[in-house]
């Protein structure tokens, strides 16, 4: 498939990102669902985490075959956010989609978003409702549309303060607006090389700066068992310094922000009742490293474990309306 003519000399008017890592089998099939977007005014960009599969190969094969793709490779792993950092930090697009390695796009993604994002200039980001598939590309269930409306909030300390609380990390993928993308500090881990927060993060550095809005067409299906999708193993102490690592840098987003004065307080108060009161994935999170130090031999864990799975597989058949 060829470049549009002139496409890219004048810059591209969307940048699809790509943050790849060991997914050979599976990037093929969502850079064909790209291509076949109905909106061909775009450049895709790679950056492969040094990857010790055939990704390179894939990558490289369609990278000889369509001029609007272009190929990066990390020769050092730099981890989920610093990879995601560096590729979205190369986009030239007006627009930004940070796209899934082994997600699948329909048609018309990029052209259902691009209307919102045109319709409403004050929107820093526009997405749209995912559903989730296995490995065979079997439909799982469709994700939950609680989080945010498809309309945009009156006020940007109201938009902040919604995803301060309802912060959902799917909608980082859907389209950003790039000049608002790169005032944020993009996907910086909270410490070290830690993915946690990461995403919801930068979602709601974004929302510090602009509308968010979330239209309730399924135009991504969403794949399980990514990189993010899997719970890391660690000691309490230190799911509780990344806890705490979490907070600060929730507050260090509100600081550098260009609000006034006044917002920025209500910010750290509704922040600081969050982190006491409310965030209880993340309190689940700890209650769950917690046990784990307690339980190293796993009896307790063997006991709870139908329990909990059967109350999981009860609530994934409730959110499938």
């Amino acid at each position: 498939m060829n470049a549009p003519s002139g496409a890219l000399e004048s810059g591209p008017l969307v940048s699809i990102a790509i943050a790849a890592h060991n997914r050979a089998h599976l990037i093929g099939r969502t850079l064909d669902s790209l291509l076949r977007q109905t909106v061909q005014d775009f450049e895709i960009l790679i950056s492969d985490d040094a990857s010790s599969d055939g990704t390179r190969e894939v990558c490289e094969r369609y990278a000889a075959a369509d001029s609007r793709i272009r190929y990066f490779r990390n020769e050092q792993r730099l981890g989920l956010g610093a990879n995601c950092s560096r590729v979205l930090s190369m986009c030239r697009g007006e627009f930004v989609v940070l796209a899934g390695d082994d997600d699948i796009y329909e048609p018309n993604f990029l052209e259902r978003l691009l209307e919102v994002m045109r319709r409403c200039p004050s929107l820093s980001l526009a997405a749209c409702r995912v559903d989730q598939m296995d490995e065979n590309d079997v439909f799982v269930r469709v994700m939950s549309h609680q989080h945010f409306a498809a309309e945009p909030l009156s006020s940007t300390l109201r938009n902040a303060n919604r995803m301060l609380w309802r912060g959902y990390g799917n909608l980082m993928t859907g389209m950003y607006r790039r000049d608002v993308m790169m005032r944020t500090l993009l996907y910086h881990p909270i410490l070290d090389d830690e993915w946690d927060e990461i995403d919801v993060l930068f979602l709601f550095e974004m929302a510090l700066q602009g509308g968010v809005v979330n239209i309730p067409d399924v135009l991504l299906h969403k794949r399980l068992g990514g990189v993010s999708s899997k719970i890391p193993h660690r000691r309490f102490s230190r799911a509780l310094v990344l806890y705490a690592a979490a907070g600060r840098a929730y507050a260090m987003r509100i600081r550098r922000s260009a609000l006034p004065f006044w917002q920025k307080a209500m910010l750290y108060a509704s922040l600081a009742f969050r982190w006491t009161f409310g965030g209880w994935e993340g309190k689940k999170y700890l209650a769950y490293t917690l046990l784990v130090t307690l339980d190293p031999e796993r009896r307790l864990r063997r006991r709870l474990r139908p329990v909990w799975e059967k109350r999981m597989l009860k609530k994934a058949g409730g959110s499938t309306r």
